[in-house]
């Protein structure tokens, strides 16, 4: 309830209301007239006015001190209404009330309806204090209406004004958020049996299109034969019709035959009525994540295919060399039997021997040595193996 709002209302304004409300120009003096008649119980008027607006039940929550302030501040309003006269100030204090009114239509009539009353309980007063004197009475029962009508006039005229005000902003906020949507996504609007009616730059340049080209289409012109002919596209469109908005990723086709992918959302608008008058698309192109990924999981496939051949390669070669391995081991046990053979017939020969013993020591330690690096090569063999099955 802050008169915190500016007016704009300036002395042209002052003097059209005059002219209106106070056409002879008494106005201002018949309203000093009345005061004293009135002023005694001016403070219940204001109380009462204000009632509806107190304490912690009403939608206001106006505390018991915020309302003694206002109360005051309204009894002093009320004395300027009758005693100054029509001024530009007190003129642009009505709208600011009218203004402050205008939170919502349960304010604006809460305000109206205890102006009335304030005023009904002063004409009772009026009346009582000249009830001997018919002529000043109408009199200045006229003037008091005339007062009435305009402050309430003004007072609807300021909610008007807050209510303009704020369609104003809801506009500018409304159309600034279009303008980001329009900006960063691009933007399709369709009639529900899918025709195109509008769409942003950003559709065009992505889909390769002219506006002229398009509108006035179906929305299948940017689908693939085999999307556009099936019952999940049939059903899609049903879907919409029906009031459901539709919410995924999409595959489309340019006008050049390329494919786009479209992460979108079709919502659906209902007029006044409830029916579906409109499609709006939004979507944004993700064309180059797919793609992006789609050559990630190629080269993984091929890293894959290519670590695939090299375990087969290294399976091949490890198979080989344990082959060469026994085949190694199979000589060394040989060899071992022929240094102790060689050395059987040594000792047999005696001195004469000594010479081939040389000879048949050397095979045993060859043997030795050969044995000692086939074990080596059996280790080395069975880490290979293990590593490629782990």
């Amino acid at each position: 309830m802050n008169d915190l709002q500016h007016s704009h209302f300036n002395e042209d304004g002052v003097e059209v209301l005059r002219r209106a409300f106070d056409p002879e120009g008494t106005l201002d003096a018949e309203l000093r007239e009345i005061w004293p008649l009135i002023r005694a119980d001016i403070a219940d008027d204001v109380t009462r006015f204000w009632a509806p607006f107190g304490g912690a039940t009403t939608p206001y929550r106006i505390g018991a001190e915020q309302l003694a302030t206002l109360i005051a501040r309204d009894i002093r309003y009320t004395e300027r209404k009758f005693t100054e006269g029509l001024t530009p100030a007190l003129i642009a204090k009505m709208i600011r009330r009218g203004r402050a009114s205008s939170q919502d239509r349960a304010t604006e009539i809460a305000f109206t309806a205890g102006l009335l009353r304030s005023y009904h309980a002063r004409h009772h007063r009026l009346c009582r204090a000249l009830a001997g004197d018919p002529m000043r009475l109408a009199r200045l029962t006229h003037a008091l209406y005339s007062l009435y009508a305009l402050e309430n006039s003004v007072l609807l005229n300021g909610a008007a004004l807050a209510r303009a005000d704020r369609e104003v902003g809801d506009g500018i906020e409304h159309r600034a958020k279009l303008e980001a949507i329009d900006r960063s996504q691009c933007w399709l609007e369709m009639t529900p049996d899918g025709l195109i009616t509008a769409a942003n730059a950003n559709l065009l340049t992505v889909m390769g299109y002219p506006l002229a080209e398009i509108v006035g289409r179906h929305h299948s012109l940017f689908c693939f034969d085999e999307d556009r002919d099936s019952a999940a596209y049939a059903a899609f469109w049903e879907a919409l019709r029906s009031g459901n908005f539709a919410q995924e990723e999409f595959r489309r086709r340019t006008r050049d035959g390329r494919a786009v992918y479209l992460q979108a959302t079709y919502s659906p608008i209902r007029g006044a009525d409830g029916r579906i008058v409109k499609i709006i698309k939004a979507a944004t192109d993700v064309t180059a994540m797919r793609v992006a990924e789609r050559s990630e999981a190629e080269r993984a496939q091929r890293f894959r295919v290519e670590a695939e051949a090299r375990r087969a390669a290294h399976e091949s070669t490890l198979a080989e060399l344990s082959t060469i391995v026994d085949d190694i081991n199979a000589v060394t046990k040989q060899t071992s039997m022929l240094a102790l053979n060689a050395a059987i017939e040594a000792a047999r020969a005696g001195n004469h021997g000594n010479t081939f013993a040389v000879v048949a020591n050397e095979v045993k330690s060859l043997s030795g040595r050969i044995k000692e690096a086939t074990v080596h090569a059996a280790q080395v063999l069975n880490s290979g193996q293990r590593s490629v099955i782990g």
